[in-house]
């Protein structure tokens, strides 16, 4: 059985951290056994992850201090596979390979770095186009990643690859049929910061409210932009059609309730919610934030996608949503081209170990 690990700062809640351990459980199905390392031993996704997986803790609170702990750990527990994310862990990993090669590696790019708030572009172009030759593959979640990393490099096309991230469905059978009738129940899911721009949703179901009562909003996510939302909703006197939830460890189960979701960001790697909304059957509404977005809706075949920043055009698209007649069954099969089992398969391609055996359940989702 070979031996794949997974390198993170911690295990904090984001859709980088849910989307390894999807891919984590889906290699270990294939047989392979898993380690996670993490620079800190935190995160909401901890117990989960130690529930079925071993967890090294580097006590690494400085990344120049990663080099020499990450190649301890790959010296005495020789893993066959090592997937790194985010761009210092990335440049770490490499030069562990450097000095210790006996292991194949995938750097994981997951937003666009240029845009990134992590590191200047110059900065990233010039380590990634030499130290990261160093890798087997650079795997990237979407075109938009891929055309990013490309466009700010030299000599590192050969080495990239797209690879969709790996979304689990619902563990539970959805009664998508027996949703109330009528309804506009809307669901908003992700961190409350500025790159996701909750507060454009707010403004947006403003507009809608005044049109229609019927419309609900549930925000469903925590952040610094928290408290500013609540007090804005309150002003607006929307306390009667808008709740903010917080952190849901399992999302699925409010949007199981919901007829429609909302992506508002500015800028995207991926949207994995959107994918996750997909498996529930919803209508989904999109801002134009990344290719990420129209490698899963595939342009508008499931869904709406709008100019970003624009409340107009999105209030109009979310009102054309619950207009036209909804194929929720279309929107199941849409996703399951992010089956874990699917994109699993495809890491291990690229990690050229070979499959050691074929447990995971295969099929459609269990939406």
């Amino acid at each position: 059985m070979g031996k794949i690990a997974i390198l993170l700062p911690g295990l904090k809640f984001g859709g980088t951290e849910r989307v390894a351990l999807n891919l984590a459980r889906a290699l270990k199905a294939e047989g392979f056994k898993i380690d996670f390392i993490l620079m800190s031993y935190e995160g909401e996704f901890l117990a989960e992850v130690e529930s079925s997986f071993d967890v090294y803790n580097l006590r690494c609170n400085r990344t120049w201090k990663l080099p020499m702990r990450l190649l301890d750990y790959i010296v005495k527990q020789k893993p066959n596979a090592l997937i790194s994310s985010f761009w210092k862990l990335n440049v770490c990993a490499c030069l562990t390979r450097l000095v210790y090669p006996a292991y194949n590696l995938i750097l994981w790019e997951h937003s666009q770095p240029s845009k990134s708030d992590n590191s200047p572009t110059w900065l990233y172009s010039i380590s990634a186009s030499l130290i990261y030759q160093l890798a087997t593959k650079v795997v990237v979640v979407s075109s938009d990643v891929f055309k990013d990393v490309q466009r700010i490099t030299l000599g590192l096309g050969r080495k990239l690859m797209i690879i969709f991230n790996p979304i689990s469905p619902p563990a539970f059978k959805l009664c998508i049929s027996q949703r109330e009738a009528g309804s506009r129940n809307i669901i908003w899911v992700g961190r409350l910061d500025e790159p996701k721009n909750p507060g454009l949703m707010l403004d947006t179901f403003v507009t809608l409210i005044k049109k229609d009562k019927n419309y609900r909003l549930d925000f469903v996510g925590d952040g610094k932009l928290r408290s500013e939302l609540v007090q804005h909703s309150l002003s607006l006197g929307l306390q009667d059609n808008v709740r903010f939830l917080g952190f849901q460890p399992d999302p699925y189960v409010l949007m199981a309730r919901a007829n429609l979701l909302v992506l508002t960001s500015n800028r995207e790697g991926f949207g994995n919610v959107l994918v996750e909304a997909l498996y529930c059957g919803l209508r989904v509404v999109s801002t134009d934030c990344g290719e990420g977005i129209r490698d899963i809706l595939q342009n508008n075949r499931y869904g709406s996608i709008v100019p970003t920043k624009d409340k107009n055009a999105l209030a109009t698209a979310i009102e054309r949503e619950f207009d036209t007649e909804h194929d929720w069954r279309a929107q199941i099969e849409g996703a399951q081209r992010f089956l874990p089992w699917k994109i699993a398969l495809q890491f291990i391609e690229a990690l050229d170990l070979g499959r050691t055996s074929m447990i995971y359940p295969r099929g459609d989702s269990q939406v």
